[in-house]
């Protein structure tokens, strides 16, 4: 194998050369069987790490923040994914811009605040400061030929689309995000994200790579025996299982839980509510779907019942239904009538992931009068603790010399099987980008 001079990638122990890494990526994407997992040094070598950062969240369009995170005019939030720092910026005039969190005069980060709110934008080091939309304003003792113009904050790719911030690192993002504005706007658009609040956020990092968090989430197949709080409201048959409309994949496994679709489906057009089967269109990133909750549940919670009195502006009264959206490569969320839930995973190492959770409500309800955050975050809190405890037993077993990538269940993780599918076709697109 032929070296290329003076490229090399940073990895946790050592520097290896691009090239070798390059080809042992692609090895290891090769040798997936489709219909089972991934080779086991997809889930723990640092070159698949660092190749996925590359090749993965550097070209593709990845989930970061809501509007509720940058609510006002001169709101940030900032949002890191491997070296790079990208700052979220609400404008003046309403809009959200995004750049890259490093000064152009000596590469200083800028905000290094999770999110915070201010007029412009000055680093901290030497003072240039940044206005909302990039420009740079002021730089101190640069002389009076200075012409500050070149040195705007350099743009990251940003779309809102129904409320949710995505981000791409491209300069030639995929241009799958119009598509996908065309087809999740509908369905995003009644929850007004826009009037919402977040109520409580919770961070927790786990011992276990980036792909098996979202491989977990895509199936329920483990949810009877480890989420008994989460299947008081939820039927696992909407995650993974089959659905009516979806001739491909399996049928339902529960044909009570088929004939409700069926009878929701009438009241949820009556009331104007989208429900049909987004199911990742032509092989892109993104699922949507409405499904019923658990008998007369409205809400996630221990009851059933509403976490929040004060309902989204959409509703006049309680609705037994909850719109899914899953977006590949790192997010999952969950919109009810009550609240809304927002799920992103970003990775840390090869063996270690940030998955945040943000639970939203009404701007106008009032906590302790409309809500009481423990009541409103327990299932998912619960959920997530399981999930994170399932995830880091399954990077234990794949870090194993014994370790095969096993068959999975045609029935119940079929969008484990499109996760994986989407995953690998992206990560090639991406080596070949680069001239691998």
């Amino acid at each position: 194998m032929r070296a290329r001079p003076g490229r090399h990638l940073r990895l946790e122990s050592a520097s290896v050369d691009r090239g070798d890494a390059a080809a042992l990526y692609r090895g290891w994407l090769d040798a997936r069987e489709r219909g089972h997992g991934l080779p086991g040094p997809l889930y723990t070598a640092p070159e698949a790490f660092v190749l996925d950062l590359e090749a993965v969240f550097r070209r593709q369009w990845f989930y970061a923040a809501t509007v509720c995170d940058v609510r006002e005019p001169g709101d940030f939030y900032v949002v890191n994914v491997g070296t790079d720092s990208i700052v979220i910026v609400r404008e003046e005039d309403g809009g959200v811009q995004a750049f890259h969190n490093v000064c152009r005069h000596r590469g200083s980060r800028i905000c290094n605040e999770v999110r915070g709110g201010v007029a412009n934008i000055v680093c901290p080091y030497h003072q240039w400061t940044y206005g909302l939309d990039g420009r740079l304003l002021h730089a101190p003792s640069m002389g009076a030929s200075f012409d500050p113009s070149p040195y705007r904050l350099a743009p990251v790719q940003c779309r809102v689309i129904g409320g949710l911030i995505f981000l791409c690192l491209s300069d030639e993002p995929p241009a799958s995000i119009e598509r996908a504005t065309q087809d999740l706007m509908p369905y995003l658009a009644t929850y007004r994200l826009d009037k919402l609040k977040i109520a409580a956020e919770v961070e927790i990092v786990a011992n276990a790579n980036w792909k098996l968090i979202m491989e977990n989430n895509r199936e329920c197949y483990h949810c009877d025996a480890n989420h008994p709080e989460l299947l008081v409201a939820l039927h696992a048959y909407g995650f993974g299982y089959g659905l009516p409309e979806n001739e491909g994949a399996a049928a339902p496994q529960d044909a009570e839980f088929a004939a409700l679709i069926e009878k929701r489906r009438a009241a949820w057009a009556a009331a104007g509510l989208p429900h049909d089967l987004i199911e990742f269109p032509d092989g892109l990133w993104y699922r949507t779907t409405r499904l019923p909750l658990v008998g007369d549940a409205s809400s996630m919670t221990m009851d059933g019942r509403p976490a929040c009195s004060k309902l989204l502006h959409a509703f006049a009264s309680p609705d037994t239904s909850d719109l899914s959206l899953w977006t590949h490569p790192n997010s999952w969320h969950h919109f009810m009538s009550d609240h809304a839930m927002t799920f992103r995973v970003i990775p840390l190492s090869a063996t270690q992931s940030r998955v945040t959770t943000k639970w939203l409500v009404h701007e106008d309800a009032v906590e302790g009068v409309d809500y009481d955050v423990a009541n409103l975050t327990r299932v998912w809190d619960a959920t997530n603790r399981q999930d994170k405890q399932l995830a880091e037993w399954a990077q234990a077993g794949v870090a194993s010399s014994a370790f095969v990538p096993g068959p999975l269940s045609p029935e119940t993780e079929d969008m484990v099987v499109n996760f994986i599918d989407w995953y690998v076709k992206v990560a090639r697109e991406g080596l070949a980008v680069d001239g691998h």
